[in-house]
């Protein structure tokens, strides 16, 4: 009887301490929801009015190409490709973390940047977005690498 009474109490320790856990991971999760860890796109292609631009860098959402953190110099934008969106963000905004960037989306402007003529198409080996930025006229190419889908060799 002493036995069973010994092993109820250490599980009920036990649950208590895993209900705790669980309690404290839900939390640090709620708090990281919301933020976006940038990685960088290697053998990605930018050109600015058809011409090619010489510091930038582009950065996708983990292995998603929806939004793109494109770093133009000095100047930061988000692109939301399927929302046709383009927001420019304050570079202090971006966290570095090694070659990666995090950006707490709360960040993200109310109001987006004027834009239009977008284009997006999957052309095999690269996926193409085009947006002109309105305001300045400035038409954006980014063509980032994609994976060949083999499984139909096999």
């Amino acid at each position: 009887m002493r036995c069973v009474r010994r092993l109820l109490h250490r599980v009920g320790i036990f649950c208590a301490i895993a209900g705790l856990l669980l309690a404290l991971a839900s939390a640090s999760s709620a708090a990281e929801k919301g933020t976006i860890v940038w990685k960088p796109i290697p053998d990605a292609i930018l050109k600015v009015d058809a011409l090619p631009v010489k510091v930038w860098n582009i950065f996708q959402a983990g292995k998603k190409n929806d939004p793109l953190l494109l770093q133009l110099g000095a100047r930061s934008l988000v692109i939301y490709v399927r929302n046709q969106k383009v927001y420019e963000i304050q570079p202090a905004k971006l966290e570095h973390k090694g070659v990666d960037l995090v950006w707490r989306e709360s960040d993200k402007p109310s109001k987006p940047l004027a834009t239009s003529n977008w284009d997006t198409k999957d052309a095999g080996s690269a996926w193409l977005v085009r947006v002109t930025l309105s305001a300045e006229d400035r038409r954006i190419d980014i063509q980032i690498p994609q994976m060949p889908d083999l499984r139909g060799l096999y």
